[in-house]
């Protein structure tokens, strides 16, 4: 089960994954212990609909949750050609400049 936390210091790496429906932004520690996930509706144009569970995932939880999501998300049950879940982008880091920082 889950472990429920607010945060996750030091967020290292972030995988955006999608489907017909969502993207799945998985965010992770440098040494990829915790991860966090947030779900971003893409069916409505006019509202931005984001879903933070609020858990904190392990490795093999984060799989099994996009395991579960692929397999779910297929166009035809059991065929393994139609990825219903992809991996869209992959980033390191996030850089702020000084510039940038409204206080």
């Amino acid at each position: 089960m889950p472990q429920s936390a607010a945060t996750i210091s030091g967020v290292q790496r972030m995988v955006l994954y999608e489907t017909r429906a969502r993207f799945f932004l998985v965010g992770t520690n440098q040494a990829q212990t915790k991860h966090r996930v947030l779900k971003i509706d893409r069916t409505e144009p006019k509202d931005l609909a984001i879903i933070d569970d609020k858990h904190v995932y392990s490795q093999q939880e984060v799989r099994e949750l996009l395991g579960r999501l692929d397999l779910g998300n297929r166009t035809k049950i059991g065929q393994k050609g139609s990825s219903g879940l992809s991996r869209a982008v992959s980033a390191f880091g996030i850089v702020v400049s000084a510039g940038d920082r409204k206080t």
